[in-house]
């Protein structure tokens, strides 16, 4: 994984846009985090450009967008990058691939003119597990991995923070499929460099002009350090779970606040923007 060094303060370019995690940074168990519908609006009016880099992968963006806005949260759901967005551009970049999928019924059926079915399968797609992650499913698409289909993963996170307690995620379905089968998965979501830099490409932005925020070390702290970009963690979700502290294993985040209601003050002290 190539990883290119985030500017340090002094030599910081103005923030332009806000990539802004979900699941621990704006909702938690579905509700709105004290402070984020309110922080949306004064990024917005201060001018800048605001796109949700979230590793949600059980759900569509339009899904997610709906309940965002039953969360009081207000967002365009083209402005949601899920892993979901970048694995549809890469299948219709081969459309005449096809892809056994482990994926839940709602994302099967967004994929479904990528379908092997009973045919061949080019790849194996690999998502949310938990309607589709018994024995004989793992198995099936296992035997098409050996069969000569290759491994994509919609993401790699190896646990989440659910409302009771952390949860497997869908990169720990994905390693026991790496290992049986020897593959490396082509994955799509965070800390992948290229869905950064997609991201980035649609706001017109380079990687010193935007600010990641996020809950998770692994995925938003290592992803903008692929990219250059400095990265803000929050504690009220999976980083406050594990205690919340930046040490070596860190490198590259910016700044660590206790929530998304105190980025608009952090942007005011160390960038200059979002002053009253």
């Amino acid at each position: 994984m190539t990883v290119r060094p985030v500017p340090a303060a002094g030599d910081r370019s103005p923030v332009r846009a806000v990539l802004l995690d979900v699941d621990g940074t704006l909702v938690v168990g579905g509700r709105a985090i004290p402070g984020a519908a309110s922080t949306l609006g004064r990024l917005r009016e201060g001018g800048i450009q605001i796109r949700l880099l979230t590793n949600i992968d059980s759900r569509t963006p339009e899904t997610v967008c709906r309940e965002l806005a039953v969360a009081g949260i207000e967002v365009p759901c083209e402005a949601v990058f899920t892993p979901v967005v970048a694995a549809l551009r890469f299948l219709e970049q081969h459309p005449s691939e096809r892809c056994h999928l482990l994926l839940t019924a709602e994302l099967a059926a967004r994929f479904a003119a990528h379908d092997a079915g009973t045919g061949r399968a080019d790849y194996v797609l690999v998502g949310d597990c938990r309607e589709v992650g018994g024995y004989a499913q793992l198995d099936a698409a296992f035997r098409r991995l050996m069969d000569g289909a290759r491994l994509l993963a919609l993401q790699r996170g190896r646990w989440w923070q659910a409302a009771d307690g952390p949860s497997l995620d869908t990169g720990a379905f994905v390693a026991l499929l790496e290992h049986a089968s020897g593959q490396t998965a082509r994955g799509f979501g965070k800390p992948s460099a290229d869905f950064f830099e997609m991201a980035l490409a649609d706001l017109g932005c380079a990687p010193a002009e935007v600010l990641v925020v996020g809950d998770d070390p692994e995925t938003d702290a290592a992803g903008a350090r692929t990219v250059g970009a400095p990265c803000v963690l929050v504690r009220t979700g999976k980083f406050g779970s594990r205690g919340g502290v930046v040490g070596e294993g860190h490198p590259g985040v910016a700044a660590v606040i206790d929530s998304i209601a105190d980025l608009p003050a952090l942007l005011e002290a160390d960038f200059g923007i979002l002053g009253r």
